[in-house]
């Protein structure tokens, strides 16, 4: 049984090479002439009888006709492909150039944003940190002096004192 339909297959698929290699010039008449000559006995016959086999052979002489007016015009103008092929050439490098006129304003762009985004940064870091040490004129007292780390405000602990006082007492 499998042999059967493996056979039926490879039926098929020569049919539909053959059909498929005929001459642009073979009309649907002599079409199966044709076909008779390029196949074997056994495919003439599978032809015949298999659905599949006529449905591609019907398939295949509409689609010729469709595509007959389209080759004889093509006939009378051998210059189409290349009109064809310069004119899809044409769009390939439009469609390049624009790519690179965009890519090209895009890095100048970003240069320049990435030099302005410092420039503003370090403004914005030098304002905020110089706030930070002053405070503004008017505010500032005697005793509440700007500090650093280092500084130490009050009076000096021994190293006594701050082993006996106790967190309690520690105020």
């Amino acid at each position: 049984m499998k042999e059967e339909i493996n056979e039926r297959k490879e039926l098929c698929a020569e049919f539909t090479e053959r059909l498929e290699d005929l001459p642009a010039e073979v009309r649907p008449a002599e079409g199966p002439v044709e076909l008779e000559s390029r196949l074997s006995a056994a495919g003439i016959e599978h032809a015949r009888q298999c659905a599949a086999c006529l449905e591609a052979a019907e398939a295949f002489w509409a689609s010729r006709e469709l595509l007959t007016p389209l080759r004889e015009e093509r006939a009378e103008a051998p210059w189409f492909a290349a009109q064809v092929m310069a004119k899809i050439a044409s769009r390939e490098i439009d469609a390049r150039r624009e790519r690179m006129e965009w890519s090209g304003a895009v890095a100048r762009l970003a240069s320049r944003l990435a030099w302005v985004s410092a420039v503003a940064l370090l403004l914005a870091g030098t304002w905020i940190y110089d706030g930070r040490l002053k405070a503004p004129v008017g505010q500032m007292s005697a005793d509440a002096a700007p500090q650093s780390l280092f500084d130490s405000s009050g009076t000096a602990v021994s190293a006594d004192e701050a082993l006996a006082n106790t967190p309690d007492k520690a105020q």
